[in-house]
């Protein structure tokens, strides 16, 4: 009797193994992992992010985004492709909501094809990504630099580039360096005025890669450099994308300078003038409204000093220049002392200012008196510099 062949160690070393060596599936028929394997893709699907959003203080600062991604013939086309674009759409779909512009650019993408800034649409952004096949054409980082230069020219406001790319620039299928794509970087970073923040993610590991994406970060002063093999995870993906995206919120822009309204041009803006009206040449406080000082007169007197006339001299001049103008002379006070006594003074104060100009010819029917003493402050009399600006003689307009 024959019994039958291989233990059962010997029949699960007969099935079909899969090892995961690299991002890759190795499909072993037989009993051993040997030459005889064959590649599978080990695809990474999109997850399932949720956007960014800026905290308590925080803002979505680029005013443009642009995610260029390979798809050029450096790139592999079974496996570290169709990886890349997985990838891609992973950032595009934890990106965060807003109103700035967005733009797609492929690598090794036909000529004309990229799309002019739109508004961010993260559904549109995706669908574009995803319809995306593998190019297998050249690797124009140069060019790709060069039109955005072009594109960019005299912008002010912030703008991130995120490249997705494994940083080997090709011609005719063989490499050129990377030193004329960074001489291409430093005319696109002149020609930008505003900030332009540059976030390089090598795709597969070239060790040629970094020797361009590195420097081009660096080079823009606020930019960053990552391996695709990093962004394994949605807390990668999201701390990378807070990076570029979020920041403290600027502050608010200054109040917009509102024209001065000033219509009896006294140069105190008639929302703030208390006396509108005043004649051009009225010698005017800080409210508009035209003032004698209680400098003209000694401490508790109605006395008119000869030397100290000035101000009701400019008064005089007023009246001169405008023959029609009628006035009425108020005299106030601080609130020093009894409310009876400061009247008093506060109208023989007035009436001194008012037999001045009628001594000077100014006709006695142009000139009323009144006293209010201390029930009309300017300001404070809590200090003395406030009390000094209440002890006054104001002329209000009557007739102009």
């Amino acid at each position: 009797m024959f019994r039958r062949a291989g233990t059962a160690a010997h029949r699960r070393a007969a099935t079909i193994g899969r090892v995961h060596i690299a991002g890759l599936t190795l499909a072993c028929i037989g009993g051993l992992v040997t030459g005889g394997c064959i590649t599978q893709p080990d695809v990474m699907a999109p997850l399932r992010m949720k956007p960014v959003q800026p905290g308590p203080g925080e803002a979505v600062l680029p005013r443009r985004s642009i995610l260029a991604f390979d798809a050029s013939g450096s790139i592999d086309r079974k496996v570290l492709y169709p990886t890349e674009r997985s990838r891609v759409r992973t950032f595009v779909a934890g990106m965060p909501p807003g109103t700035y512009l967005s733009k797609l650019i492929v690598i090794g993408g036909r000529p004309g094809e990229g799309r002019p800034f739109e508004q961010f649409d993260r559904f549109r952004l995706d669908f574009e990504v995803q319809r995306t096949d593998w190019r297998g054409q050249a690797t124009p980082i140069t060019k790709l630099i060069d039109d955005l230069t072009e594109e960019l020219r005299g912008v002010e406001d912030k703008t991130v580039l995120v490249i997705w790319t494994d940083g080997v620039p090709t011609r005719y299928g063989k490499y050129i360096g990377s030193d004329e794509a960074l001489e291409a970087t430093d005319r696109l970073l002149e020609a930008h005025t505003g900030e332009l923040c540059i976030h390089s993610i090598q795709v597969g590991v070239d060790e040629r890669g970094p020797l361009l994406l590195r420097p081009m970060a660096e080079r823009s002063g606020c930019g960053s450099f990552h391996t695709m093999d990093e962004l394994d995870s949605k807390a990668a993906f999201t701390a990378l994308q807070e990076s570029i995206y979020i920041g403290p919120a600027p502050p608010p822009p200054p109040p917009k300078q509102r024209r001065m309204t000033d219509l009896d041009r006294d140069g105190v803006d008639d929302r703030f003038d208390r006396c509108a009206r005043t004649p051009v040449g009225a010698a005017v406080d800080d409210r508009g409204c035209w003032v004698i000082d209680d400098t003209v007169f000694d401490l508790d007197s109605h006395v008119i000093l000869g030397e100290r006339a000035a101000p009701v001299a400019a008064v005089y001049e007023v009246l001169v220049q405008n023959e029609r103008l009628r006035v009425r002379i108020d005299g106030h006070t601080d609130d020093v002392g009894t409310v009876d006594y400061n009247m008093g003074l506060s109208q023989k104060r007035a009436d001194s200012v008012r037999d001045w100009l009628i001594e000077q010819g100014i006709e006695p029917s142009r000139l009323k008196t009144r006293a209010f003493g201390p029930t009309r402050p300017a300001t404070t009399n809590d200090t003395a510099e406030g009390r000094q600006k209440n002890r006054r003689v104001e002329i209000s307009v009557l007739d102009y």
